[in-house]
């Protein structure tokens, strides 16, 4: 019993005669070939070829390769490929432009406008109610000046006095007075009060509170001055006690000592009356 093994595609052309090849008056040419589909069928496959001849400058080693002559089975065969087993197609040629840093810059514009756009559809000015910021606002001057302070006020005010009502912890500089105002900068009391220097740049409220200055009872207010543009700690912090015997036994105890490789310094914020 015998079967038949079918061949590569690249063999079916060995079963069939030589391409038939017309020169058409138009100067193209026309190329008949047969081949052997997937499914065993003979199809016949018809082209037609216009040949350009092209001037292009290339490697001298280049076009002394393509000088070279044929060898083996296609040593008789014509220059060029052989379209019994060679696809011809549209030569694609590769353009780099030269001004893609220039073209990268401005689609990056271009994005930054669209989100600017985006940005400005959701900003309204709390003086006039306009698609811009409140300062950069042009009737800020007739319509007032103080609107957005008046505003500000309130805002602190309603969340102070819902904190309150809420039963949860006010702290100190947002407690307002008897007549309803918050408590100003000079009229605060600073006398718990301690400025701690020296500190390392990683240190934060958290750390303050829990390692260094949990020992010395609760804490009214813990703030670490910053920098306004990066948030970077400044080195130094300001720590309110809940009364000044606690804030001068922490001052005896943790002033010279080294903390995070650095010697703490501390002192009052404001100064004692001798």
């Amino acid at each position: 019993m015998s079967s038949t093994v079918m061949g590569s595609w690249a063999d079916a052309g060995d079963e069939f005669a030589a391409p038939d090849i017309t020169v058409n008056p138009d100067g193209t040419k026309t190329v008949i070939t047969y081949r052997t589909n997937a499914e065993g069928k003979k199809v016949k496959i018809t082209q037609k070829i216009r040949e350009v001849k092209v001037q292009e400058k290339v490697h001298p080693l280049i076009a002394r390769r393509k000088n070279w002559k044929k060898f083996g089975k296609e040593i008789n065969s014509p220059p060029g490929p052989d379209t019994s087993t060679t696809q011809l197609g549209e030569k694609v040629e590769l353009k780099l432009n030269l001004s893609w840093k220039q073209i990268e810059k401005e689609e990056e514009e271009n994005k930054q406008q669209k989100m600017s756009a985006q940005v400005m559809q959701t900003v309204r000015c709390r003086t006039c109610g306009g698609d811009h910021y409140t300062t950069k606002c042009p009737f800020k001057d007739t319509l007032g000046s103080n609107v957005a302070e008046a505003d500000a006020a309130a805002a602190a005010a309603t969340e102070a006095a819902s904190t309150t009502a809420s039963g949860k912890y006010v702290p100190r500089h947002l407690r307002m007075d008897a007549n309803g105002n918050l408590p100003s900068k000079e009229s605060r009391d600073d006398s718990t009060t301690l400025k701690i220097s020296q500190l390392n740049t990683f240190v934060d409220e958290e750390m303050l509170r829990d390692e260094l200055l949990s020992w010395f009872g609760p804490l009214q207010r813990v703030n670490i001055v910053r920098n306004r543009e990066t948030g970077e700690s400044r080195g130094f912090a300001y720590v309110s006690f809940a009364t000044e015997e606690l804030a001068q036994r922490a001052l005896d105890a943790l002033n010279g000592k080294g903390y995070h490789s650095l010697i703490l310094h501390l002192e009052w914020s404001k100064k004692r009356k001798p």
